[in-house]
């Protein structure tokens, strides 16, 4: 597959990481910038902010909707009265989203929250994983296997079985349903690696610690997913989906938000510098 380059967009992206007014870039700033392929790879990296935005839209919170996503409230709304069209017209959402607005409309607007979280979580999965791109694909399935853990060791603490909340139809996500169904004497998986070490995080009782142990491991699995990605979109989404960790870290503890974007900032000037040693290198 051809593999495009944006230099210069990924020099600039230190001085504007250092803008903390600035530092998760809107969609619109990105259309004029990537290639409209790259683009889209990127718009369905936004899509958990649609889906979050959805289920509030659902349960009227409408003032809390995030700029962040794809699609506004009255895109939302747009799509609703697109669906009682007597003539055969577009979607504007995708289509996983329209499914949920339509189950949520026959049961007369009163759609269970975790039913409808469940069915657009899959959804967005669903799409990531088939929009060709591997790192996307890469890191929607480790994030996929993070998510069911976590939702089985919480549920295990409540004594509860929610087999039927677990995503997706792999190895471990079987095994976690299994696991779930006999809540006890169990083996933690072993497959994929990462597995276990995610099963003792989860097992952390302060909410911030797990927090950030959580965030850790998934900021060095991103980083060995790029290893020796520079200027390419890999990168950009790598970038972004890092930045929305430090983001949110900035909202739940300013003092660790900002050392997390210290870290993206030094990790930009190592990668630009390496990836001008190895230019100069390959002269």
């Amino acid at each position: 597959m051809f593999r495009r380059y944006y230099h210069c967009f990924i020099a600039g992206l230190y001085d504007l990481t250092l803008d903390d007014g600035k530092s998760l870039l809107p969609l619109r700033e990105l259309a004029g910038i990537l290639h409209k392929d790259d683009y889209q790879l990127v718009r369905i990296l936004f899509l958990p902010y649609d889906n979050s935005n959805l289920l509030k839209y659902m349960s009227g919170e409408v003032s809390k909707i995030n700029s962040l996503g794809n699609y506004t409230v009255e895109d939302i709304e747009e799509q609703i009265s697109r669906l009682d069209s007597i003539i055969k017209v577009d979607d504007i959402l995708p289509e996983y989203m329209v499914s949920v607005i339509k189950t949520w409309i026959a049961s007369e607007k009163s759609m269970n929250q975790i039913v409808a979280e469940k069915l657009l979580t899959e959804g967005y999965f669903k799409v990531a994983a088939g929009s060709g791109n591997k790192f996307l694909k890469k890191w929607v399935e480790y994030d996929l296997d993070m998510n069911n853990i976590l939702v089985l060791k919480n549920s295990m603490e409540l004594g509860i079985e929610v087999s039927e909340q677990i995503i997706g139809k792999n190895a471990l996500a079987e095994e976690l349903r299994a696991i779930s169904r006999k809540k006890s004497d169990f083996r933690v998986p072993t497959e994929p690696e990462y597995a276990s070490s995610i099963f003792n995080i989860a097992g952390e009782s302060d909410f911030l610690e797990r927090e950030m142990k959580i965030d850790i491991v998934k900021w060095n699995h991103i980083n060995d997913l790029i290893f020796f990605e520079y200027f390419t979109i890999d990168f950009i989404l790598a970038y972004l989906i890092k930045l929305s960790i430090a983001h949110r870290w900035m909202e739940l503890d300013s003092a660790t938000g900002q050392e997390m974007l210290k870290k993206l900032i030094s990790e930009l000037k190592t990668i630009e510098t390496t990836a001008t040693e190895d230019a100069v290198r390959s002269e």
